[in-house]
């Protein structure tokens, strides 16, 4: 799913939310997790490549918290 919110775009992937922007100079799409006490940031030329990137970056980080016994579950309400 993917929502506009101004010069914003989101994206939601197993309750995180991506919130991105395109840069035209670099063409570029650049984004970060808004709901996570984490930093948690993906990239992509394309829409396609930023969501894979999005879902990776969740993955991983997932993965990484179950490894070191940290909660990842930590997300707060974007609303």
């Amino acid at each position: 799913m993917t929502i506009q919110d101004s010069n914003d775009f989101m994206i939601e992937y197993k309750g995180y939310i991506g919130q991105f922007t395109f840069n035209e100079i670099y063409n570029l799409f650049r984004g970060r997790v808004a709901n996570s006490h984490y930093l948690i940031e993906f990239e992509g030329k394309s829409m396609r490549e930023l969501k894979e990137a999005f879902h990776t970056a969740i993955d991983e980080h997932i993965a990484w918290c179950e490894k070191h016994n940290k909660n990842h579950d930590n997300k707060y309400s974007y609303t």
